[in-house]
């Protein structure tokens, strides 16, 4: 006698999958790529797109970055109006120097040269879009990589006093010291997966305004061994055409029974604390992506209320804080990388942000 089984199908659940940091060498360039299938770097650029916590801090940390203004001294006055042929300003190049930094760890220049082996135009590049070989002297970019891409522009990596005179232009290339890997990895590497989970979560909030994400109805077929899947199939897609148009959304369950039956059983399921328990795990996740990026909500304008004295001495102290212990760092990573590839030593200076309390 065949065992009595329950098949369950459940709609609307979607599976996700995380790329893994691995990185592989491949071909005659010994080209590295970054991450399962060369796409670490994507997973970054939708992290920062999809999670509102970290999107708010990273774009609160460039800001900060940026200070009050960025001056330039006469030995790097070239560079005052624009940087490149396109009008870019310094100050919209230490922009997208400091995302990609904040965003994958790393600061990625194309310089170009004049005949007389000077750097003439500053053009900054999507650090995700970069790859590298097993020595970091070569630097591959290309819009979009694959598994094994090989369809990439190649470029030295900057190196002023070994100008290639058929193609004057290289890469300066900066990475984090935070690994011993070829690539780096963000600053909210350490709260990885609690920013996927945020992303989760928000999604979760959609589908229960939406059409609701826990099912909360179940439909028991018996004898479904009668059925077949075409058969199976209609009776899902008539269930969800009846009760889940726009007007009228829900969720529910169906069990396909292979026992004997009277007929067909309805059951509603009671509501839990699935609602609560999501809040409390994005409240966990949030607070772990903050201590990550070393910062807190004060600082990035996330506080609900009005302030009071005891509140502002509290965002003064942090203030110093992340200006000393994450801020400067960064702008002292920028202006070493601009000052070696303008030659301009000492001649740029961000002038830090500054924050006055009356009274």
């Amino acid at each position: 006698m065949e065992e009595n089984r329950i098949q369950l199908s459940v709609l609307d659940i979607e599976s996700k999958y995380v790329v893994s940091p691995d990185e592989t060498t491949y071909g005659n360039k010994n080209l590295v790529t970054w991450g399962m299938d060369n796409q670490l770097p994507v997973l970054y650029h939708n992290c920062y797109n999809k999670s509102a916590t970290l999107k708010a801090i990273i774009d609160g940390t460039i800001n900060y970055v940026l200070g009050d203004d960025i001056v330039l001294d006469d030995t790097a006055a070239y560079w005052r109006e624009k940087v490149n042929r396109t009008g870019l300003t310094m100050r919209q190049l230490v922009s997208k120097m400091a995302f990609n930094l904040n965003v994958y760890g790393g600061i990625a220049i194309q310089a170009i040269f004049n005949k007389l082996g000077q750097v003439v135009e500053l053009f900054p590049l999507d650090f995700g879009r970069c790859r590298t070989n097993e020595d970091g002297t070569k630097i591959y970019y290309a819009k979009k990589w694959t598994k094994y891409q090989t369809k990439s522009q190649e470029f030295d990596r900057f190196d002023p006093k070994n100008i290639n005179k058929d193609n004057p232009t290289q890469i300066f290339y900066y990475k984090n010291d935070t690994t011993n890997s070829v690539y780096p990895l963000p600053p909210y590497a350490g709260a990885l997966y609690d920013v996927l989970t945020e992303i989760e979560c928000a999604k979760y909030s959609l589908n229960t305004v939406a059409r609701g994400f826990s099912a909360k109805y179940v439909f028991n077929f018996p004898e479904a061994n009668n059925l077949t899947d075409e058969q199976k199939d209609g009776i899902e897609e008539a269930i969800k055409n009846k009760f889940c148009g726009s007007e009228n959304e829900t969720n529910f369950m169906l069990y396909w029974k292979n026992e004997d039956g009277s007929g067909i059983e309805v059951t509603k399921i009671e509501s839990d604390e699935t609602p609560e328990r999501y809040i409390a795990i994005k409240d966990n996740a949030r607070t772990n992506i903050f201590v990550a990026m070393r910062t807190t909500p004060l600082l990035m304008g996330l506080v609900n209320g009005i302030s009071t004295g005891w509140a502002t001495q509290e965002f003064s102290d942090s203030f110093k804080l992340f200006q000393k212990t994450v801020i400067k760092p960064q702008q002292d990573v920028i202006v070493e990388a601009l000052e070696k590839i303008t030659g301009a030593k000492n001649g740029i200076h961000i002038l830090p942000f500054e924050i006055t309390f009356e009274g």
